[in-house]
């Protein structure tokens, strides 16, 4: 069975709006406290952000269903471009789903904090801040097989675009340092600091390079 057209151009406008919900996210709260943050800090965050962090976390939360939808189009289309055997696919699809899932669980995380964050306490603040940023550097664990995966068929096939692949090669590589702050607590490397931002960063324009492709190079109409 081949994937269809429509469905192709349906997962690319899922995955624009996936990225526009991530960008305007990220946009309202850019610099949350990093890993290690003194608890007074982020206290001091939670009061003066507070409406921001809530949309935040809620709008990172409801980029799932639309990057799942992209995800299960893009991987139609890989499976079809494998051909018989294909497996790279569902390691596309599979990480996929754990990186949404690890996404969903530190946003409810991080709305909590929110929600409660001025009042919490230092120690439980400090708790609550690092789950969240782990939570998010974690996403990596899923990011780190997915993209290589998807790119390899690009790669091999010329399926959606070679070029996506290659780039997604290198984008891998930044989803790997992105995965080691989790070790740092400070400097450019602390979790959720620079390098976090920049890999998480990375990932949303590359997945929004593939969505809009996904759309102008859509299968034929059968």
């Amino acid at each position: 069975m081949n994937a269809s057209r429509n469905g192709s151009i349906a997962g690319g406008i899922a995955g624009i709006v996936g990225w526009i919900l991530f960008f305007i996210a990220f946009a309202l709260a850019p610099t949350p406290p990093t890993l290690g943050a003194a608890g007074s800090e982020i206290l001091r965050y939670s009061t003066e952000h507070h409406g921001a962090m809530l949309l935040a976390a809620f709008l990172f939360g409801t980029t799932a269903p639309f990057l799942m939808t992209w995800a299960a189009a893009l991987a139609a289309r890989l499976r079809d471009a494998e051909g018989d055997g294909a497996w790279l696919y569902l390691v596309f699809l599979a990480n996929g789903i754990i990186a949404s899932a690890v996404s969903t669980a530190a946003s409810f995380l991080w709305m909590a904090l929110a929600s409660r964050g001025w009042n919490a306490g230092e120690p439980m603040a400090q708790t609550l801040m690092d789950i969240v940023n782990y939570g998010y550097i974690f996403v990596g664990f899923g990011s780190v097989a997915f993209v290589p995966a998807a790119s390899v068929v690009m790669i091999r096939t010329g399926e959606v675009s070679a070029v996506l692949g290659q780039i997604g090669l290198a984008v891998t590589v930044l989803q790997i340092l992105y995965l080691l702050t989790a070790f740092f607590t400070d400097g450019l490397m602390a979790g959720g600091g620079l390098v976090t931002i920049v890999g998480f960063t990375t990932l949303g324009l590359w997945l929004l390079a593939v969505s809009v492709t996904m759309i102008v190079r859509a299968p034929p109409a059968q």
